[in-house]
Order: structure tokens, then sequence, then C-alpha cells
């Protein structure tokens, strides 16, 4: 077998030296590889992959389109075309995931002869060269690499990455001496925390299959879909896996999975992503200042959080929710922040004050219930937050309706770009959804109902809109009626920032993740 396995694999690499990529696709779709393979690749995508000369690719775009698979494939074609000079690295976000792909490569490289350097987390080839599996956790763990050296770079499912720069901190790390050409594939599907990144850089305005060079990096780019129907290995050999993956989600993101469609979303029918307004944020991890930043002129009159807190302390399901606003003085509202996070109770504290002390607040709002209602009385007591209690009025539905009356006046402005927004987009616009969290949309429900109340100047005329809402007058934003405190107010800058209060606050050490 692994003899079989050297002798396909070195047919690829003659073609290879001999003429190039191109020459490799009509060998490899015309079957031309031993019948006795420990691993081919099937017809159509990963065919395709296999023989693309491109040296920057998106693999993938759907669950169960064999992009693992292909990658490993890959890697052990390429590592014998350029022997004994190859070098590779493939990287997953998490140890648990990559513990899987270290699974399947053991199947696909042992046979041939390779020795797995369990300490290491690195293959040694029988024919010279390495294939290093390496998870990056934490983004600044990129660094760690400064001054490596590769000639392949494989990313798996790169769409749990919210942030590009640390893949292409690895990026930097492709270059070559010996004249083996630099190859990186990254397999992505849609839905996940990097789809805005994975989208701007290798989908929007970009024909499938058809490469493009960057001008500013020089590097070749293409995107090779491939979808569930192209792995026929899966199907046969896990024929319910497909009505498995209809039923592990909502039934946009499943059409998502299945269709390879970058794309779609859910409107959940309350809240509709077209009332939304945009400020533009250059990068996803922006700091606070260079958000306060991004506002427009004029006066911020109040920063707020609003927390949604979990059930219990314990809960595993539900998460704690804060988002941070900057109110104008037009009355609009910009997110600037979201935290969203399963926490015990004391983490909630401390995120809570850490969120305050990252953005200061003139309004800290918490819904009064279960945890919130701890929270509020601890805050206050052990610090000066300027919390205010929530009394919930009603059902989430009801009070997402009410809350959809500044959303529709164009009041609620989201950033072009941020680590969080995906997530929080998808949650809004599928609400409400089974199975679907909805504690952001109880953040923004319980601030959107706070802002209602909040004495304005310049606030457009929304009456006329509760009453085809059929909400009473209660409540509403009314132009003019503004308290006298708030009138006489000095004028703020748009990067003003709140003045931490002093509280006391017991904290642990920072948490460090292991890479």
């Amino acid at each position: 077998m692994a003899g079989a396995g050297r002798e396909g694999m070195a047919r690829t690499a003659s073609a290879r030296r001999k003429g190039g990529l191109t020459g490799t696709a009509a060998e490899l779709q015309a079957g031309g590889f031993p019948v006795n393979l420990v691993w081919r690749p099937q017809a159509g995508p990963q065919t395709l992959l296999i023989a693309c000369p491109a040296d920057d690719i998106l693999f993938g775009g759907a669950r169960g389109g064999g992009k693992t698979d292909a990658l490993l494939g890959d890697a052990g074609i390429y590592s014998q075309a350029y022997a004994p000079h190859f070098r590779g690295m493939l990287i997953r976000r998490t140890y648990d995931e990559l513990d899987e792909v270290v699974a399947r490569s053991q199947e696909l490289f042992l046979p041939l002869g390779a020795k797995w350097q369990a300490g290491r987390y690195t293959w040694r080839f029988p024919w010279g060269g390495f294939l290093k599996m390496r998870y990056l956790k934490r983004d600044e763990d990129a660094s760690r690499y400064q001054g490596h050296s590769y000639n392949w770079l494989g990313k798996d499912e790169g769409g749990n990455f919210p942030d590009v720069r640390p893949l292409d901190k690895l990026s930097a790390t492709l270059r070559d001496r010996n004249g083996v050409p630099i190859r990186e594939i990254m397999t992505a599907n849609p839905g996940g925390p990097g789809q805005p990144w994975i989208v701007d850089r290798y989908i929007r305005n970009r024909q499938p299959m058809v490469p493009w060079r960057d001008p500013e990096t020089g590097r070749v780019r293409v995107y090779i879909p491939s979808r569930l129907t192209d792995n026929q290995a899966l199907l046969a050999n896990d024929p319910g896996y497909m009505r498995r993956l209809r039923g592990s989600g909502p039934s946009w993101l499943v059409a998502a999975w299945l269709n390879g469609d970058w794309y779609a979303t859910q409107e959940g029918g309350v809240i509709k992503s077209k009332w939304w307004k945009r400020y533009a944020i250059d990068e996803p991890d922006a700091t606070p200042l260079e958000r306060r930043l991004a506002l427009p002129p004029g006066k911020i009159v109040a920063w707020v959080h609003s927390w949604d807190t979990a059930q219990k302390d314990n809960e595993v399901n539900d998460y704690s929710v804060g988002t941070v606003w900057a109110v104008h003085e037009t009355g609009n509202a910009y997110l600037v922040d979201v935290v969203r996070e399963r926490m015990t109770y004391p983490e909630l504290k401390k995120a809570a004050t850490d969120l305050y002390d990252k953005w200061g607040a003139d309004v800290v709002l918490i819904e009064d219930k279960a945890s919130g209602t701890s929270l509020i009385q601890d805050l206050r007591a052990s610090t000066k937050l300027p919390v205010k209690p929530v009394e919930p009025d009603g059902n989430k539905v009801t009070r997402a309706v009410s809350a959809t009356l500044l959303m529709e006046a164009g009041r609620m402005w989201l950033p072009t770009r941020a680590t969080w927004l995906l997530d929080f987009e998808n949650e809004l616009t599928s609400f409400p959804t089974k199975g679907v969290h909805d504690d952001q949309v109880d953040s923004v429900s319980q601030f959107l109902m706070w802002l209602r109340t909040f004495p304005l100047t310049h606030i457009p005329q929304v009456a006329s809109a509760g009453t085809r809402m059929g909400l009473t007058s209660e409540g509403t934003a009314a132009p003019g009626a503004l308290s006298e405190k708030r009138e006489t107010r000095d004028a703020a800058s748009r990067t003003r920032t709140p003045k931490p209060r002093s509280r006391t606050v017991r904290r642990g050490p920072a948490g460090t993740e292991g890479f």
C-alpha cells in the first residue's frame, strides 16, 4: 500500500516538474493514479484543488465538501513533488479541532511510511520534508512564528478566525530559497465569525474558479467551491449525514452550508437588517479610541451599557450579553462594543466592571431578575458604577417589537467591521427562531426602550410610527421635552470619555490559554 501510494504521488510530482501544474489537471481528471492508493482526490473540486496553479486558494463553502481531506491530500502530494525541500504547516483554531485533523492525517500518512512525532506534533516524510500541525487559540500566538520559513501553509476552517491579521502573520512565513513555489490553501464554510473578511477577500465581486492577481501582494488568488454533493465518498459511507446536517441549525444557515451561500441570512419577521445604518470602521478589532474617532461630529450625550444576564450563575445554555452604546445629540445610537459569553457569576461581575473600565458609562442598564438582581446589588455595594435596574415588561417578542420603533426610524447604527458583528446581526435578524439564542436581542431591546424615554434635542418625530404599530404615546421620545439639566450641560466632543467612578473591585490574575 505504501509503495503504491508513493508511486501514485511520484507521478504527480513528475508532472509538476515537467509541465507545471496545468499539465497535472489533465492527468488527474483522466484518472492518472494507480488503483490501490491510500487516498486520491475525488473528481471535481478536490481534483481541481490539487491541480490548481494559484498560490492563495480558498476551498470549500459548504459543510461536508471534503475540505480537510483535500488539504491533507494536497500536503502529501506537494511534499513528494518538491522532496526533500517541503516545509509545511497546517493550522486549526483550537486543540480539539486539530486533534480531529491529526487523527485523519494518521490514516493517510502512516501507510506511506511517514513518522508522527507526537511530542512535536509534526509529520516527517520518508522522502524528506515535514508538516507541522498547530493550533492558534489566541491571535497573538501568531507572532511566535516570526522568523519561521515554510513553502506550504494550510489554514483549515479559516472562518473560525474572526480577524484575518493573525493568519496574515502566518502567511508572512511563506518563502523558499530552493525554488519551491509557495502555496497557501484555506478551507472555510459560511456562518463563522470570519465570514466578513473571507467575503471581502475572496468572494465579493469575484467569480468562482477564476483566478485573479492581488494588486497589493502580487499573489494569485482563487475560490474553488466544494459542495456536499461533490463528496460522494462521504454520502456513500454515511448516508445519514445530510439528514443530520439539516437538523443541526436554523434553516437559513443549513441552506448556506449545503449551497455554499456566503450571503445567506435569516429574516425572522421582527427585526429587519435594512433598518440599520452603518458607520465606517476599517479594522474588526479597532481600539476604543479608534471607534470613538469613527463616530460622527457633534456631542455624545450619553454612554450606555445594557446587560442581559443568564438565568442562573451556573447556566450552561444561556449567554450573558453586554452592549455599549454612544448616544448622539441627534438621537441616533451607535453600537461600539458587544460582550457575549457564558459566564459564572464572578466572571459576570468582572466582565461588567471591565467593560466600564474600557468605555466608561453614564448609565449601566441591568435587567432586574435572576442573576441580574444579584449583580445590581453587588455593583451598588462594592462600586460606584451608575447602575440602573430595569424591570422587564412583557415577553421577549413584545419588547423587541416595541424597540423596533427606533430601528425602523433609522436611529440604530452599527459598525461596518467588528469581530462580533456577524453573530450579532444573525441573532437579531433571525429573531424569533426556535433554538437560536436571543440574549443580544434582549440587550438591544432593553437599551432602545430606555432611549425612547431619554430627553434629547433634534429628535426626528416617530410618534406616528408608534401609532401605526398600535403603541401608546407613553414612553415615546418627544421633541423639545428635555430636562433642564440636560439643556445646560457643557458641550462634549465626540471622543468624550466618561470619567470612571472610583470603586473597589477585587481582581484576579488574567487568564491565559496554552498553545
